[in-house]
């Protein structure tokens, strides 16, 4: 392994060799015609080719890199949050100003412990004005953003790796029952937006689909014959073929002819955040006394689909997941399937 300054047009660069392979990399540095300035210029570029060598040297003899490490934990996690779309990212800032508040301003990666880490964790289940859950959250943040300084060679170990998860409570699971469904079905909107909402949440109820694949879907994604959607979701980017109820039909088809581009649902008007107001004050109307979402159809979906006799595996692929880690936990709040489960169970006639 060698690291090497090379001169080209006047350019300065960093041949590296090593096993067997040869790259260039741009010091961004450039030679002048005064020799006294590039004398410094040399002399920087050794620096910069002095700190390569030594990176490179850490990471074949698996020691933490002493450059990359020394970053402070805020700017690695402020560095971390710019990864993340916009609502994730407003929640590892969230997270920046709770390390913050516990005194990890001046730590460096290197120097966070997992003693560190568990005063932490401890720091935030002592918070009153967060829940245990969020305290969770936080701390799996951090442990994620430890992860990566891992992958980036910056640390060696994951010191969050060494401490106990703090157990958050399982989370309400909110969704309909069909006959609160059926009660929202019959309240109807005048307002052209509020009447989008409506058909799109009710829809969302026979499909399972998220409010973004809603927000994306085109009519180049509704098959007719027979009725289903065949798209790739938005946020796992896998392909699923959902069959439309006659019900999900109907709050669709408008016996009219669409472009391929056109969306299925016009949610232009107003933003996302409008459209809970509308959820709510539909929820009022149809004197539910639930803080609905549009989370709240998707799951509506996956347990009408389990109580109406679907399987796991099938209702799984129906909502895109991968695997049955996330569709079990509908099947845990469905008092139906456990009634159903028992007097399924044969009589022997005591």
């Amino acid at each position: 392994m060698s690291v090497k300054v090379r001169v080209k047009r006047g350019k300065l660069y960093l041949d590296i060799y090593q096993g067997g392979v040869r790259k260039w990399e741009k010091l961004g540095l450039v030679l002048t015609k005064d020799k006294a300035q590039n004398k410094e210029i040399m002399r920087l570029a050794e620096i910069c080719r002095s700190k390569r060598e030594t990176q490179f040297l850490t990471s074949a003899w698996d020691i933490n890199d002493p450059i990359a490490g020394k970053m402070s934990l805020i700017k690695f996690m402020e560095d971390y949050s710019k990864t993340y779309k916009i609502k994730s990212k407003n929640v590892v800032d969230c997270c920046i100003k709770q390390l913050k508040k516990y005194g990890g301003a001046g730590i460096q990666l290197v120097q966070i412990t997992p003693k560190w880490v568990e005063g932490f964790q401890d720091f935030l289940k002592a918070n009153e004005d967060i829940s245990l859950g969020t305290a969770a959250f936080y701390a799996r943040i951090l442990r994620s953003a430890l992860n990566k300084a891992v992958a980036k060679e910056m640390i060696i170990k994951n010191p969050a790796n060494f401490v106990q998860k703090i157990k958050a409570p399982e989370p309400e699971m909110l969704f309909l029952q069909f006959s609160e469904v059926k009660a929202l079905a019959q309240i109807t909107f005048d307002d052209p937006y509020g009447a989008e909402v409506r058909r799109a949440f009710l829809f969302s109820c026979y499909t399972g689909l998220r409010i973004s694949d809603l927000e994306a879907l085109t009519w180049a994604k509704i098959n007719t014959n027979p009725w289903q959607i065949q798209k790739n979701q938005e946020k796992t980017q896998q392909q699923i073929y959902v069959p439309l109820h006659k019900d999900a039909q109907a709050l669709i088809n408008d016996d009219k002819k669409h472009l391929p581009d056109e969306l299925v649902f016009n949610f232009s008007t107003h933003n996302r955040r409008t459209s809970y107001y509308y959820l709510e004050d539909w929820a009022k109307k149809a004197d539910l006394n639930k803080a609905i979402g549009w989370h709240t159809a998707r799951r509506t979906f996956a347990t009408m689909a389990l109580e109406n006799g679907a399987d796991l595996l099938t209702v799984a692929k129906l909502l895109g997941h991968t695997n049955l880690k996330h569709v079990t936990k509908y099947a845990k709040v469905t008092d139906r399937l456990r009634v159903d489960a028992i007097n399924a169970l044969p009589e022997i006639g005591v």
